[in-house]
């Protein structure tokens, strides 16, 4: 075997004039930022080996003996067509990265890209839940917007986007036995501990019809409605006085209550502290 050295897709973009795009550019440390705009505004890089990538119009000046740039392996002149597209949430809660129109805002011609209007919404849906009934993805699509409605006024903090329109769809396409309720608890029920977020969300839900007058009061409703897919993983339930010692057998055990020492198990003292995987 041996090493070989590949450009990345960064000088492959640059040499042959293709459009590099950079995604999540907010959760990158703020030194690859500043790479990145110099890039951008100056056409400029240096890289590890020691090239340097240079803008198109550089004219490499004579070599001299003194010249330490005329010593690098090579110059990379960047192709004339070469193009950035560069994808960044929104800076603060939840997605928690840095403000990169703040810092790159000037030297990008920068677009906020909303959430799809209705029927591209209903067309990107259908694509990943084909027998998934049109009334129920309209139910879907109409309940998000609303959420997203509340976001805007301030009444929800999370701004729940397609990401989680489609999962929910694809779980009622992969498990069409269970139900809507069920499908909806893996998105919204991170937020049930929330009192107040909870009673807001659960409005909205029964509105909809995901969540009924029968399960609406109960603690944990935003994903009481469990199918049997998730119904499989919740663990035992902890006996009073919290974890016990457990039986010992000098074998390994993964999940269950009863062995010592194991991994995952909830309700006798070991390494984890949540379910194991189902058998």
């Amino acid at each position: 075997g041996g090493v070989k050295w590949e450009d990345s897709a960064v000088v492959r973009a640059v040499r042959h004039g293709r459009v590099l795009v950079v995604d999540e550019a907010d959760k990158a440390p703020l030194e690859v930022v500043c790479v990145l705009k110099a890039l951008a505004e100056d056409a400029h890089m240096h890289l590890a080996d020691g090239r340097h990538i240079v803008p198109p119009s550089y004219v490499e000046p004579e070599a001299t003996e003194d010249d330490c740039f005329n010593s690098s392996p090579e110059c990379i002149r960047m192709h004339p067509q070469f193009r950035m597209v560069v994808l960044a949430n929104p800076p603060g809660f939840p997605f928690q990265g840095n403000d990169f129109f703040r810092e790159c805002g000037d030297v990008f011609s920068c677009h906020v890209i909303s959430n799809p209007d209705e029927a591209s919404e209903l067309a990107l849906l259908r694509a990943y839940g084909p027998d998934v009934p049109q009334a129920t993805l309209l139910h879907l699509v109409r309940m998000f917007h609303e959420l997203r409605e509340m976001v805007d006024v301030g009444a929800l903090t999370y701004p729940y986007s397609t990401r989680e329109l489609v999962k929910i769809v694809k779980h009622l396409q992969a498990f069409p036995e269970d139900s809507l309720g069920a499908a909806c608890g893996n998105v919204f029920a991170f937020d049930d501990p929330d009192p107040h977020v909870r009673e807001r969300l659960l409005q909205v839900l029964k509105r909809h019809g995901v969540v009924t007058l029968a399960t609406e009061s109960q603690p944990g409703a935003l994903g009481s409605d469990l199918g049997p897919q998730e119904r499989s993983n919740v663990p035992p339930p902890v006996a009073n006085g919290g974890p016990t010692h457990g039986k010992e057998d000098d074998k390994q055990h993964v999940g269950g209550n009863q062995y010592a020492g194991g991994t995952g198990g909830s309700g006798t003292a070991g390494l984890g502290g949540g379910p194991g995987p189902p058998p």
